[in-house]
């Protein structure tokens, strides 16, 4: 009778034994520890890839502002060995140049001031014109990452 009775203790006790503890407590941390470095991975990849897209989005940005104003203009003429280039439109000239002591890519328009159109990222930037074609060359670098776009361009109403 007595060895019916401490069974039945026994089984009536709640709780965790110290070997269940010893078990289950490490296996959670490194349960716990994965996941965490799964998400900082996560999270590690998504900046990097958004940093891509942004400098994409600025490079296309600005090939897209060159290649409007080539178009629309009647003629172009390069300057500072390729890296400058007037666009004339009827009674208005357009100049897109690098400047080099600050990286920006500014476009001026004549009688007013520069505009920065892309800020501190530009690595390089090169203009070929042939005729009516325009030959756009631009290279972006923002801290180790880069991007590298060329383009070309027809004037639209070239000798008009």
């Amino acid at each position: 009778m007595k060895i019916k009775r401490e069974t039945r203790l026994r089984r009536s006790m709640k709780g965790f034994t110290l070997t269940e503890l010893v078990v289950s407590i490490p296996t959670a941390l490194i349960v716990l520890l994965a996941s965490g470095m799964v998400l900082v991975t996560g999270h590690a990849s998504w900046d990097s890839s958004w940093e891509k897209t942004n400098l994409q989005r600025d490079a296309s940005y600005a090939m897209f502002r060159i290649s409007q104003h080539i178009k629309e203009g009647t003629s172009a003429e390069m300057e500072d060995d390729g890296k400058a280039i007037k666009i004339y439109k009827d009674t208005d000239e357009m100049r897109f140049f690098l400047e080099q002591d600050s990286n920006d890519l500014k476009c001026e328009i004549e009688g007013r001031q520069p505009e920065t159109i892309l800020s501190g990222i530009v690595e390089d930037l090169q203009f070929n014109v042939d005729n009516n074609k325009v030959g756009i060359n631009l290279m972006l670098k923002k801290d180790n990452l880069e991007t590298h776009l060329i383009s070309e361009a027809m004037i639209r109403n070239y000798g008009n």
